[in-house]
């Protein structure tokens, strides 16, 4: 009898703790000064719980690199009339991802489509991606939540549809009829896009209250200067001159997506540690990397499938997981370098060199070398190695 009654107990000490919790967290959401209504539902509630885990290293990152532009967002967003809690859209949208690659066709923190980015003048080349760069694509998304917004007079219909595939979009509008209000609509849309705006409300809160959650976040804490380059370089290479954190480095350096410089008429800049500019002028042409780079002009990349995955939430009898990832096998050819490898298989120079136990950038004609890639696409990059080299300059001119 007493283990029940203990158990009992037990019961009730939780539910009165989750409701107690859950008042809390409406009353500070209550407080959070905001033109977006802050509603507080089960899923609001789901996404905060996995946020509460602090422990998290990835939480705990989001926040911290948000942190570092959130004044300057506030600008941004202030200057183009744009309620300001909207940048929080950058966290519950991307977590905050400056530099991986989106895996939906969307890029940047705040997801841009590659239409959206080219029509409102970002440039999206071979090496560079201004959708990274935090405060452009700011930019460009309040332009777009604005236009969204002035149909459907609705903040939280605007960011969903911002969200939302095209074809998902007009469809569930279409069969939402006359009721063209939020519910009714998000009703008829997939189900990781129907949560955009509890997921924002969740990131709201976060953003507001992550020190009463737990969170230990330390941002970067630098003062940076910008510097110009004229001719072909890489961030490893100025890493390692600089005696700066290559993973820093990237950071401060989104857009170039493959982390490198490449050689152009044009001038490029980049943003380094304001204790490092004097050095790097010292080093002079040192900065520069002289093993011949692509010999591939820097062309605008061609319209992406945009089409959104939904997300799945496993259940509880979901099947085990299966490796995201496969390995597959590159014979070094004549005039192959590392960077050109490195190019055709989408991967990091530095990865090539942790696969294959390699220091520096020496390769040798017939060498094989380890390459890691995404399951998904595993015929794809298992048949690179058996192309001609004509048919590798073609994939990788596209690239």
């Amino acid at each position: 009898m007493r283990p029940s009654l203990l158990f009992l107990f037990g019961i009730l000490f939780l539910s009165c703790f989750s409701q107690t919790s859950d008042k809390e967290i409406t009353a500070r959401l209550k407080r959070i000064q905001t033109e977006i209504p802050l509603a507080f539902n089960p899923i609001v509630r789901a996404q905060i719980a996995d946020y509460q885990k602090s422990s998290k290293p990835s939480n705990v990152e989001t926040i911290g690199k948000f942190l570092i532009f959130d004044n300057a967002l506030k600008v941004v967003f202030s200057e183009n009339k744009v309620p300001v809690e909207l940048r929080y859209a950058s966290i519950s949208l991307t977590n905050f991802n400056l530099i991986e690659k989106g895996v939906d066709g969307k890029e940047g923190p705040f997801g841009l489509r590659h239409r959206i980015a080219i029509k409102n003048g970002l440039v999206i080349t071979n090496y560079i991606d201004e959708r990274r760069d935090v405060l452009k694509s700011a930019a460009v998304f309040c332009v777009e939540i604005t236009r969204l917004y002035e149909l459907y007079r609705d903040w939280r219909l605007a960011l969903t549809a911002y969200n939302a595939n095209e074809d998902d979009w007009l469809k569930a509008y279409a069969l939402a009829g006359d009721a063209r209000d939020y519910d009714t609509i998000c009703s008829y849309l997939p189900g990781g896009v129907k949560n955009t705006y509890p997921h924002f409300v969740a990131a709201t809160y976060c953003a507001n209250f992550y020190k009463e959650m737990g969170y230990k976040t330390k941002p970067i804490s630098v003062t940076t200067g910008i510097v110009s380059v004229s001719r072909y370089t890489t961030l490893e290479h100025l890493s390692t001159l600089l005696n700066v954190d290559y993973k820093l480095l990237k950071e401060l350096n989104p857009t170039y997506k493959k982390y490198v410089i490449p050689q152009t008429t044009s001038l490029f800049y980049i943003t380094i540690p304001s204790t490092r500019i004097n050095h790097f002028y010292e080093l002079g042409d040192e900065v520069y990397v002289y093993t011949a780079p692509p010999a591939l002009p820097i062309l605008e990349e061609k319209e992406k499938d945009t089409t959104v995955i939904t997300p799945v939430i496993p259940q509880e009898d979901a099947p085990v997981v299966q490796s995201t990832t496969a390995t597959v096998y590159y014979k070094v050819r004549k005039g192959d370098i590392l960077l050109r490898i490195a190019d055709l298989y989408d991967c990091e120079v530095n990865e090539l060199r942790q696969w294959n136990n390699i220091r520096g950038n020496k390769i040798i004609v017939n060498q094989r070398l380890k390459i890691v890639v995404p399951s998904s696409k595993l015929s794809y990059y298992k048949k690179m190695d058996k192309l001609p080299k004509s048919e590798l300059n073609r994939i990788m001119l596209k690239d």
